[in-house]
């Protein structure tokens, strides 16, 4: 009797146990979810070049007509001015365009200036044309008042080509 009555507890144990476990179950669901997100495009041109594939655009000032200088050549007080366009139609953000003079490949001319104006403020993004123009102007002033040293020091630069590097930065608006 007494094995029997171990038996009967143990049964009895294992039927409360089971009773308690499954009383107190819960109810459980797994899913699995995904976030998806398109980057915006980025596209760049400066003077009709994609600067994503070279960075190196030449401005042109070959043909320049100077009052002064003669075959597309700059003397003193001559002028000109070239546009550099920086075409961003395409991109899907709002982009800033900045230009900034390099140092010059030799010493300038006494009065020989170079100036590079990029646009104020932002350029909107907008469906439409995204494209800014940053005029470079070369100029060499001069006149018939000149000292004699100034022509003198201005003789040195005969047949020199000069370069000043422009650098154009499009970056992001944030």
């Amino acid at each position: 009797m007494k094995g029997n009555k171990k038996i009967l507890v143990a049964i009895a144990l294992l039927l409360l146990l089971s009773v308690c476990f499954t009383t107190f179950a819960i109810y459980r669901s797994t899913a699995t979810a995904s976030a998806t997100v398109t980057t915006a495009n980025w596209s760049v041109k400066v003077n009709g070049t994609n600067v994503e594939q070279t960075n190196t655009v030449t401005v042109d000032f070959s043909d320049c007509t100077f009052t002064h200088g003669k075959n597309h050549t700059i003397a003193p007080g001559d002028s000109c001015t070239k546009d550099i366009t920086v075409d961003a139609t395409g991109s899907e953000v709002d982009v800033v365009v900045e230009a900034t003079l390099g140092t010059p490949s030799a010493t300038l001319p006494t009065g020989f200036t170079v100036t590079a104006t990029a646009p104020s403020g932002p350029i909107a993004y907008s469906t439409d044309s995204m494209t800014a123009t940053i005029p470079v102007t070369i100029t060499w002033s001069g006149s018939t008042s000149d000292t004699d040293a100034k022509d003198t020091s201005d003789k040195g630069f005969k047949a020199t080509e000069l370069t000043v590097p422009v650098t154009i930065t499009v970056r992001q608006d944030i």
